[in-house]
């Protein structure tokens, strides 16, 4: 990539706010650490209301945000299309934008920062990030859209190589369960030498 120069936006002109309610045959959707998905395959019981007319559509690569939680990194891109809780706020981006750039910039420490200065309330508990809020924060980004596919692609590359990680040492630690429990009923006897 030949360098090109970074610009200093304000959210408010890469995402507009989606408000789009009573729409009760889409599916309820959760937002949580695994991302947005299916209410039911969530093991929580479901707390919704049964009158779900205020519930906030949300599209795919629609980000949803938790309005009181942003400054901690709650928010995750859609895959799906359906129903979240009106405690959610939903952005989608403008053209000329990729979102999953987004998606991973707003889990960085710095910007969960800025989100946390422009929320409003009188303590961490009652802080609020609504969309006039999360508008106004001003952030450097790359001035073409390929930058920021790039980026979000590396990115991509690196989560992906984690988690076979992970699946590798979630491998290796219940072999090691598995090995324990026969060491330690003494099933399997060591020879010492």
């Amino acid at each position: 990539f030949e360098k090109t120069k970074w610009k200093v936006q304000r959210l408010g002109s890469v995402f507009k706010e989606r408000n789009e309610s009573n729409q009760n045959s889409l599916q309820l959707l959760s937002i949580g650490e695994r991302g947005v998905y299916p209410q039911d395959e969530d093991n929580k019981r479901d707390i919704s209301n049964s009158d779900k007319s205020k519930y906030k559509k949300i599209c795919v690569n629609d980000i949803g945000y938790n309005t009181m939680r942003m400054w901690q990194g709650r928010c995750a891109k859609s895959k799906y299309e359906g129903i979240v809780s009106p405690a959610y706020t939903i952005v989608y981006c403008m053209p000329n934008h990729f979102v999953n750039f987004y998606a991973y910039l707003f889990k960085q420490p710095f910007m969960m920062h800025n989100f946390f200065r422009v929320s409003q309330g009188l303590v961490e508990d009652t802080l609020n990030c609504k969309y006039k809020d999360f508008s106004i924060v001003s952030v450097s980004l790359p001035n073409e859209t390929e930058e920021q596919k790039a980026i979000a692609n590396i990115l991509d590359n690196a989560n992906a190589e984690l988690q076979q990680y992970q699946q590798v040492l979630a491998q290796y630690q219940q072999q090691k369960k598995g090995l324990m429990q026969q060491l330690l009923s003494g099933k399997v006897r060591v020879n010492v030498v």
